[in-house]
């Protein structure tokens, strides 16, 4: 390659990485409705019990589904394509869910907002790791760490549209930033796509052999099991700390503000600690999540619960970086598939969001407060162990 068509290239790398930087941003504040907008929707569909939870559940439900589709057009369109089309479908999916007449096809549309969703986590991840060859990590530490900062301002972009509009209004607004940003990724990937080197990221076809391959390799084993109890630890914490602090200390506003804390640290660990990780990634990952186990055990018997959200944002401090290292890790040695790697693991990762506030809520139940707040202790203690299996593992690859 000459000088020329290096810094066109180079260039071409910028121009794309940015636009998946604003795709995650906007993506997150969308991801965010469910857990924003739950009040209005309750009210004006007169739901009860567990209706209530059905947004939510159904966003994920439809964030599951789409892990299945997205191994199948791996190395068949360009990501860039795959993800201001997700993006249009995403805009398509908020104006109707808008507009829906009834429950039943807010429903439906909610689904829809999980699918394409999924093809945009993935593909803006998958194409930073492509990109970003030499230190992806650190660059999937800003990606999630934008994810973080749209976590944050959502709930205060949210509260200031409803005194202009309703939830409806809301729906239509996140619709229209979809369709921007669908205009945007595609207007700069068009521009510099002929720039960029094709080698960068070009992508094999999935294959069933590709995934048996995977599979046999027990570093990847190691991984998804790191994944799955590092996931299921966070999810369990975020899901169940409003409702601990509520029946615990009849402190429901502290546990709110517990959840805040966390995305601030998080956020914080994802832009700054993964400049310390990338010589020995797994090592990290394995220590930070013997540390949240930590924090999570002094705030529960602290008895306190000042102290206990406290711990809520050391937790974040030390488990805001395990999503970009599997990630970046699951990708190493399986350069041109990508796609597949990070969607097998945000599927493993998917069904822990899934079960954990189950277990979370029958261990609470049926044992006791404490008892439940256990439990994603021992699945930050499961990580580390898997974690340090897959250090002893090394790295292996499809041949």
């Amino acid at each position: 390659m000459n000088e020329t068509a290096q810094n066109n290239n180079e260039r071409a790398v910028k121009q794309i990485t940015s636009a998946a930087f604003i795709s995650i941003f906007v993506y997150s504040i969308v991801v965010s409705i469910p857990g924003v907008l739950i009040n209005e929707v309750v009210d004006a569909f007169s739901l009860s019990g567990t209706d209530e939870g059905l947004m939510g559940a159904l966003t994920s439900l439809g964030f599951l589904l789409s892990m299945f589709f997205v191994v199948m057009i791996q190395g068949r369109f360009k990501k860039t394509v795959v993800l201001a089309s997700a993006f249009v479908v995403q805009s398509f999916a908020l104006f109707f869910c808008g507009f829906s007449p009834t429950f039943l096809l807010f429903c439906i549309f909610c689904t829809l907002i999980g699918f394409s969703g999924g093809f945009i986590d993935t593909f803006t991840n998958s194409s930073v790791v492509d990109l970003q060859t030499g230190d992806n990590t650190k660059s999937l530490g800003f990606l999630h760490g934008l994810f973080g900062v749209g976590s944050l301002l959502s709930p205060l972009l949210f509260v200031w549209l409803l005194q202009y509009t309703d939830w409806r209004g809301s729906h239509y607004m996140a619709a229209i930033a979809s369709v921007l940003v669908a205009v945007l990724v595609f207007t700069l990937t068009n521009r510099s796509g002929k720039d960029l080197n094709e080698n960068v990221v070009r992508e094999h076809l999935f294959t069933k052999a590709d995934l048996l391959a995977y599979l046999r390799v027990k570093r990847n084993a190691a991984l998804a099991f790191s994944g799955f109890f590092a996931m299921f630890s966070i999810a369990a914490v975020l899901v169940w700390i409003v409702r601990y602090m509520t029946l615990q200390y009849n402190a429901a506003e502290l546990g709110a503000l517990s959840i805040t804390v966390y995305w601030i640290c998080s956020t914080i660990n994802r832009f700054l600690f993964v400049h310390f990780t990338k010589r020995a990634p797994m090592l990290f990952f394995s220590l930070g999540a013997v540390l949240s186990g930590i924090c999570v055990i002094v705030g529960v018997f602290s008895g306190n619960p000042v102290i206990l959200c406290v711990m809520m944002g050391a937790f974040g401090l030390c488990s805001g970086h395990f999503i970009p290292v599997l990630i970046s890790e699951c990708a190493a040695g399986y350069e041109g598939r990508t796609t597949f790697t990070t969607s097998f693991i945000m599927f493993v990762m998917c069904i822990a969001r899934v079960i954990s506030p189950i277990i979370m809520a029958f261990t609470s139940t049926q044992v006791s407060l404490s008892a439940g707040m256990m439990i994603p202790v021992a699945a930050t203690l499961a990580a580390a162990g898997c974690g340090w299996l897959s250090i002893k593992q090394g790295v292996n690859k499809i041949t």
